[in-house]
């Protein structure tokens, strides 16, 4: 199936995009179909890009970056999202901004789940999407991987009436589409012209990054239906870490009832949650409700951004 059949006049498309520019890059094309299809569209920039330093600090000439520097970044990246959606013909199309911490989606989604997930519930009742594009799971950026957890336990509120279409986008790391999944929608020259105009218009992240920033503006977007179907039963997790490096691990868990941060320690007998091996990994202060994500991660302290292990939905 081409994207582009998701889309007839009266349909509305609501685009999810962690940062202003990945609006452009996932879904430039998608945009400019929606609108020659009479379809309405909706951009949700969920945070302003202000956790950016290096850009930051290359274009201002700074080497600290503070609190007003941040928000004046900010604004900038809101500035250039703005002018990506004129170079799109979007500049109509309604826009919000729900200024959500940038670098801070995964703290949202397991400290205030209950608040963020209501959010979404909300924001998906008032713009009532027949087509909604979001982050993958399996991208890389932890804001994205965890956007694409929130949405997901959001939608499984929804009356089935009234679920999406969905279509998913990968922007960061090594993951690639899963072909059972994959969907292309296959761009006209004009299309493509004014995609790449969107994308150079995102001026600040071109910088440092216009080489990996314009693989996005090829002659198709490819995208990913729905949320895929490798989910994981039972208590044992995908992942097999030395012994040694399992005092340096903790988990995050996040089911509709809550998020929970859990330390590695592997003492307790009767852990819910086990290693690959079958050691214990860790105890939960409650049960999980399915559908539930557990994501792995490093406690020490890396200026690495990516995820190497990344979020793993379960079933059962």
């Amino acid at each position: 199936m081409n994207p582009d059949h998701l889309l007839a006049p009266g349909d509305t498309l609501m685009v999810v995009a962690p940062h202003p520019d990945d609006e452009s890059l996932a879904a430039g094309g998608l945009i400019q179909r929606a609108l020659a299809n009479d379809a309405r569209v909706h951009i949700v920039l969920v945070t302003d890009g202000d956790n950016n330093p290096w850009p930051q600090r290359v274009l201002e000439r700074r080497l600290r970056v503070d609190a007003t520097a941040r928000r004046r970044w900010g604004e900038r990246r809101q500035l250039e999202a703005r002018h990506a959606l004129q170079e799109l013909g979007a500049e109509t199309s309604a826009v919000h901004r729900l200024r959500w911490p940038d670098g801070g989606v995964t703290a949202k989604l397991v400290d205030d789940s209950t608040a963020a997930i209501a959010q979404w519930q909300a924001l998906l009742e008032e713009i009532r999407p027949t087509l909604l594009v979001l982050p993958d799971l399996a991208d890389a950026h932890p804001d994205h991987s965890a956007l694409h957890v929130l949405l997901e336990l959001a939608l499984g509120a929804l009356p089935a009436a009234r679920q999406p279409h969905c279509l998913c986008y990968l922007l960061h790391g090594s993951a690639r589409i899963d072909e059972t999944r994959r969907m292309s929608l296959a761009l006209t020259p004009r299309e493509g012209a004014r995609k790449r105009a969107a994308i150079l218009a995102h001026r600040s992240q071109i910088a440092l990054s216009r080489g990996r920033l314009l693989r996005f503006a090829g002659e198709e977007e490819r995208l990913a239906l729905g949320s895929g179907d490798q989910s994981l039963s039972g208590p044992r997790l995908p992942w097999q870490v030395p012994r040694w490096m399992r005092g340096f691990m903790a988990l995050f868990a996040v089911d509709a009832q809550g998020g929970q941060r859990l330390d590695c320690d592997g003492a307790h007998e009767g852990a819910a949650l086990l290693w690959r091996d079958g050691m214990p990994a860790a105890s939960l202060a409650r049960p999980l409700q399915a559908p539930y994500y557990v994501k792995l991660y490093s406690t020490l302290p890396s200026p690495w951004v990516f995820d190497r292990w990344g979020w793993r939905r379960f079933r059962s």
